[in-house]
Parts: structure tokens; C-alpha cells; sequence
């Protein structure tokens, strides 16, 4: 058994962050990442656009970076390794466009430069004990052994907020009939014509077209297209809201299963009806079920839908978000409730706090937030802001 200062359970963008924030602070940190590969939900959902990094520059169609530190820095190497030129529009937001090979590597090169740090993957947190107020022992299990350590103070970046259900602190549920989950997976070979662009419409309206006939399976109409920064490449959203509105209680397994068989309908779909799909592929592997969200732990505050609407600032600001409140309902409806004035909010730092664990800190779609608020924080880079602000303040409570 070992002791260190700061464990962080999760290795996507806001665990990312956290770990560096905390090493870079001269703390012994842990990173723990059940995957085998770092990098979370941008990485296995073959994510291509980093979301909420931008905000719109009043009296200018051009926008602004939201964040320093961390996420700015994680920017600046997306744009080198991918060669891109910069964010483009999407709707009213700005998105940076990125290969996930490309995060994968900045993310590595991040993590490597820490002195402090020790990255486990394959690394599965299994039990938090408690004592006092107090995390004093956590067990994780790798190679097939169980590792037990001792942390001074425990950042849980896990998504769903797994260390503080086993701390047995309050806990936020999700309400998955507004935010309801979705598969992705990238399209190889696929030839845009460079007259008419990238016509997302059209290719729905054809899915559209081929459910009402019986040429799809219902559901596949749930769909959207995302640009890459890889030439020939698109990627595909699948949203689940047709199997989850039909079967709410439907395993998680058997949802992956059905989501996959409508993909395969998709893929066959694309090859016969749309031009320049022929010969397009996509890898053999099943496509895991990305959930929008998640359980969260109970913070000192809960951020509120009304907060990042309003623009809400806060006397202990810990980040900042400015991507809109993003909904996705069972009835494959989309919509985007920005914040007023085309503003940013803030997120206080109690929110990124257990209000009942004294060193358990939350990052990323874990922080004390409703589901209105956190479909507007679990985006990339807010969940890097929030990262990078967790692991701060767990190195600072060790003063």
C-alpha cells in the first residue's frame, strides 16, 4: 500500500486536466483509467469537433477562446498536430476541429511531461472507505491484482460519479428522457463534392425518406453528420431516443446490440443511395453507447439551468462555460438554449466539491450541476476547465 496526494479516477478530458493540474502543483498524483487507452469519450466515440472553447467576440463574426491555462494549452497542440487553421462555426457556436489519433497523442504528451505523475490504465476503481469525513483508503483493481492506496485528497472524473456513490455521499441523477444516449462512428472513403459542401440536410432528409419507405428500421432518422479534420472522413451521431423511448429499462448490452444493428442498416443504407458513400468503411469494432450524462456528487452548490442561461457569475469562480443547454429527447428532438447576451457563466468552486466528503472533489460531467446546467458543462472544454480547476483546488486544500 502506498500514500500520495491526490488520486483521480477517469482519464477523459476532465481527468486529463485534473491530474496534470494537480502534478504540475508539486502533488503525487494518480491517474486511473479503466480503458486501456487514455483519453475517454473523444477517443472511443471517435469524437472530431472540441466543443465548448469559444465565444462568440461581440461586433465581430470572429470568436473568442473562453480559456487559459489547460484547455488553452490542449488547443494550441489540436491545432498543431492536426495542421488545422482554426475553430469553425457550427450553428451559433465555434468548434475546433480535431482527429481523435491527434488527442489521443496531445493527451499523452501532457501526461508524460509530469514528474509527479503516474498514469494507470486497465486500472478499475472498485471501493472508497471512508472515515470520518474522509476518503482514507481506495481499492482498484490491474494486472489481474488488487491495488490499495492511500490518498490525501480524490478527484472523482469518472462521469458518473463512482466515487461518490461508494463514499456514499448525495448524488444527482440524470434524466435520460431529455438527454438520451447516443453511438458514433466515423466514415472512411467517403467523397464530399466540393460544390455542395457538406449537405447535412440533405443526407438527413434522405434517412428520412428511407425510414418512411421501410428501407431503414425505425430510429435510424436520429441521426447527424460531424466534419473532420481528415480528408474523406465524416462522422455519424447515432442518437438512441427511439430504442430508449420504447424500452426505458432496456439493458445496456441489448441497447448496444440493437444501436449496432440500426448502424449496420445506416452503413449499407449510405453505400447504395448516397453519392460518393460507394466505398465508404467504418471500423469492425461494435460501437459502445456514449451516455450524454451521468450521476453527479452534491456540491457545496448545484449549478442550475437558470444559472447558465442567465450568465451567472459567481464571487468563488472556479471555470467557466459557454456552450448552450443541449437537449436531446426521446423523440429524437433536438434544441440549444444559449446563454443571454451570447455570454459566459461561471462555475462556482463549491460545485466542484463533495459537500460531505472533506478531500473528495469533483471534475468534468461529475460536478454538482441539474441536467439542464450540466448539458451545457459536459462538453470538452468545459470539462477540461473544470478538470484543471478541481485539481487545483485539491492541491490547495493539502496547504
Amino acid at each position: 500500500m502506498k500514500s500520495v496526494d491526490a488520486v483521480v479516477i477517469g482519464g477523459g478530458p476532465a481527468g486529463i486536466a485534473a491530474a496534470v493540474a494537480a502534478a504540475r502543483a508539486g502533488r503525487k498524483t494518480v491517474l486511473l483509467e479503466k480503458a486501456p487507452f487514455i483519453g475517454g469519450i473523444p477517443v472511443k466515440g471517435y469524437m472530431t469537433t472540441l466543443c465548448g472553447l469559444y465565444k462568440s467576440r461581440p461586433g465581430s463574426g470572429l470568436p473568442e477562446m473562453l480559456h487559459d491555462g489547460f484547455a488553452r494549452e490542449f488547443a494550441g497542440l489540436l491545432t498543431d498536430l492536426d495542421g488545422v487553421e482554426g475553430p469553425f462555426q457550427m450553428g451559433r457556436a465555434w468548434v475546433l476541429p480535431f482527429c481523435p489519433e491527434s488527442f489521443s497523442a496531445a493527451a499523452r504528451r501532457l501526461l508524460e511531461d509530469q514528474a509527479n505523475l503516474e498514469v494507470r490504465c486497465e486500472a478499475r476503481f472498485c471501493e472508497a472507505a471512508v472515515s470520518g469525513k474522509r476518503i482514507a483508503l481506495l481499492t482498484y483493481t490491474a494486472d489481474d491484482k488488487v491495488y490499495r492506496v492511500q490518498p490525501r485528497t480524490v478527484v472523482d472524473a469518472s462521469g458518473d460519479a463512482v466515487v461518490c456513490r461508494a463514499a456514499g455521499a448525495r448524488l444527482l441523477f440524470p434524466d435520460i428522457a431529455r438527454q438520451v444516449p447516443a453511438i458514433t462512428f466515423p466514415l472512411y472513403n467517403v467523397r464530399i463534392n466540393e460544390i455542395s459542401g457538406f449537405p447535412a440536410v440533405r443526407w438527413q432528409m434522405m434517412i428520412r425518406h428511407g425510414v418512411d419507405d421501410g428501407d431503414l428500421p425505425p430510429g435510424a432518422d436520429y441521426v447527424d453528420f460531424l466534419p473532420s479534420p481528415d480528408p474523406g472522413t465524416l462522422l455519424v451521431k447515432l442518437n438512441l431516443g427511439s430504442l430508449v423511448k420504447t424500452d426505458a429499462q432496456i439493458p445496456e448490452q441489448e441497447l448496444a446490440q440493437r444501436a449496432n444493428a440500426i448502424k449496420a442498416h445506416l452503413i449499407g443504407f449510405f453505400r447504395r443511395c448516397f453519392s460518393g458513400f460507394e466505398n465508404c468503411t467504418t471500423p469492425d469494432e461494435s460501437s459502445p453507447v456514449l451516455h450524454r450524462e451521468g450521476a453527479r456528487g452534491r456540491g457545496g452548490y448545484v449549478l442550475t439551468n437558470p444559472d447558465v442561461l442567465s450568465a451567472a457569475k459567481f464571487s468563488d469562480a472556479a471555470a467557466r462555460g459557454c456552450w448552450p443547454v443541449e437537449q436531446w429527447d426521446e423523440n429524437g428532438h433536438f434544441s440549444a438554449d444559449y446563454p443571454a447576451g451570447g455570454q459566459y457563466y461561471e462555475i462556482p468552486g463549491r460545485c466542484l466539491r463533495s459537500a460531505e466528503i472533506e478531500n473528495l472533489f469533483m471534475a468534468g460531467r461529475s460536478i454538482s450541476a441539474d441536467s439542464g446546467a450540466i448539458a451545457s458543462t459536459r462538453v470538452i472544454g468545459c470539462c477540461m476547465a473544470t478538470g484543471e480547476a478541481a485539481g487545483k483546488l485539491a492541491a490547495e486544500s493539502l496547504r
